[in-house]
């Protein structure tokens, strides 16, 4: 993307970049001029300060005789060490934290300079965030947006090299310089819980935070379901109190999250009457979707105006009952963000959707939807979407969570047995996508073994495969006149669509 590796390359004194870091002890000290600060001893140059930081795979602190050998003069870390005389060590309490703090600092805090929307959850990030984006984008000129699918400023788009939902600090601040000085000020950001469990996003000031929702995923990395919520929490404990906070009132953790924080809150919802915001008179097609929006009390905006309750009808050219969740959370969002509600409405019934979710990538004698559901929750939202659909017969193609757990594979295949009847599902092929999918998404075989003997055990049809085209082959084969493919997975489908027009077009 761009790297710079400290603004202007001024250089700041160790003493005036150290003074508010939770200190344990210090070893050595001189009063070094800095002019890099990084956790990657590869990345050390002369007068660097290195973070000696604890991952779950690396422990930082085994660099360090390595990053002193590649111009590092003094070390942040956790551990008690011994350092060679001519280097400072600071031990400190927590190094994610303390390089947050260091990176913030010498780039003179730049997300408070930008209008932040951080959204979190567990499904819905990638589409409300792009969604905010385009309202933004559309009223104001110019926005940028920071996710899973790439890094977008204005309009030029990055790709993220880590392929993580959420950059680490000194690329978040690198992007957010960037943004400030193309003259941006609107930027929306998915916030994933792996980013606030390690402290990646430890210091941003957030304007307005959204949740979505919770549901099991992730744990092969939380401890935890509660550890998994509240590492969600983090970002809404972090909102001082002229911020404000969005919930889904429908999802039942939106209660735990809202406790004890600062911020003023306001809540959405389709099912919950409580809400701030809700969805009535919802219709579902395989082309679009219209309800109606009911601001149901006073709100108050981030310029401190109130929004007078009111109703307007909306129309988008998506499909997904989880999409109206979506685009409620990014109305509420953007009206609180001071933008007009005419205007926002407009913006947002002009939004096209965005690949892979819920994509409509055939339509002639037999429909192909693609999708990147792979957890419970956008599964779900799947099923409940096409269950109004007009169709023969479902074929599913499935890229199984790699590496997430036998049981969180488990839990999905019993999901598509519990709605097999509802949705005429006759036959289930599985693909591993083993030419597709980086080490850390590669299926396990015993993921595959829980996932393929529940699927056979209900009765229903299942045919494993190694390889994408082959999956894909073999769904082709089986698909008649006015049926549904419906393919759904994680990465290892993200060729799936191109793979299928070079056959069917």
């Amino acid at each position: 993307m761009f790297y710079r590796p400290l603004p202007e390359s001024k250089g700041f004194t160790l003493d005036e970049l150290i003074n508010d870091l939770s200190i344990k002890e210090v070893t050595n000290f001189q009063d070094w001029t800095i002019k890099n600060i990084t956790d990657n001893s590869v990345k050390v140059e002369d007068a660097s300060l290195f973070v000696a930081i604890k991952g779950f795979n690396v422990d930082g602190h085994q660099y360090i005789k390595q990053a002193i050998e590649n111009g590092a003069v003094a070390i942040i870390g956790e551990s008690q060490i011994q350092i060679d005389k001519n280097t400072t060590y600071i031990r400190v309490e927590n190094s994610r934290k303390a390089l947050a703090k260091l990176i913030n600092r010498i780039y003179n805090y730049p997300s408070r300079k930008l209008r932040l929307i951080g959204v979190t959850g567990t499904v819905g990030k990638t589409t409300t965030t792009s969604m905010i984006d385009h309202i933004t984008g559309q009223i104001v000129g110019k926005s940028s947006l920071i996710g899973t699918l790439y890094t977008k400023i204005d309009q030029d788009y990055f790709a993220n090299p880590n392929k993580c939902t959420t950059p680490d600090i000194i690329s978040l601040n690198n992007i957010f310089s960037e943004i400030k000085n193309r003259e941006i000020d609107y930027v929306s950001m998915e916030v994933s819980s792996h980013a606030l469990k390690l402290d990646r996003v430890f210091g941003l000031d957030y304007d307005i935070a959204v949740f979505t929702n919770l549901s099991y995923d992730h744990l092969e990395f939380h401890e935890s379901i509660e550890d998994y919520l509240y590492s969600k929490k983090k970002l809404f404990s972090s909102l001082s109190e002229d911020k404000l906070a969005v919930f889904n009132l429908d999802n039942a953790y939106s209660k735990v999250l809202m406790e004890d924080i600062k911020a003023d809150y306001y809540t959405y919802a389709i099912k919950n009457k409580d809400a701030d915001i809700i969805a009535k008179d919802i219709k579902l097609t395989k082309r679009k979707l219209t309800f109606d929006i009911h601001i149901q009390n006073q709100l108050l905006n981030n310029y401190g105006k109130i929004i007078q309750p009111t109703s307007l009808s909306i129309n988008l050219p998506l499909i997904g009952y989880h999409n109206i969740y979506n685009a409620l959370a990014a109305f509420t969002a953007t009206i609180l963000l001071g933008f007009p509600i005419n205007k926002v409405k407009e913006a947002l019934e002009s939004f096209k959707g965005i690949r892979r979710r819920m994509e409509v990538i055939y339509d002639q004698e037999f429909t192909i939807i693609d999708d990147y559901a792979h957890n419970p929750a956008s599964l779900t939202a799947n099923f409940k979407t096409i269950e109004n659909f007009d169709y023969n017969k479902l074929i599913i193609l499935h890229f199984l969570k790699g590496k997430r757990g036998i049981k969180a594979n488990k839990i999905n295949a019993y999901l598509m047995v519990k709605w097999a009847d509802k949705l005429k599902t006759k036959k289930i092929i599985t693909s591993l996508c083993e030419e597709e999918v980086i080490e850390k998404n590669q299926v396990l075989k015993e993921e595959e073994l829980a996932f393929t003997k529940i699927i056979k055990d209900s009765g229903l049809e299942i045919i494993n495969t190694n390889k994408l085209a082959e999956g894909i082959n073999r769904a082709l084969k089986y698909v008649e006149n006015n049926d549904l493919l419906l393919l759904v997975g994680g990465p290892g489908l993200d060729k799936a669509a191109e793979i299928i027009s070079k056959i069917i077009t």
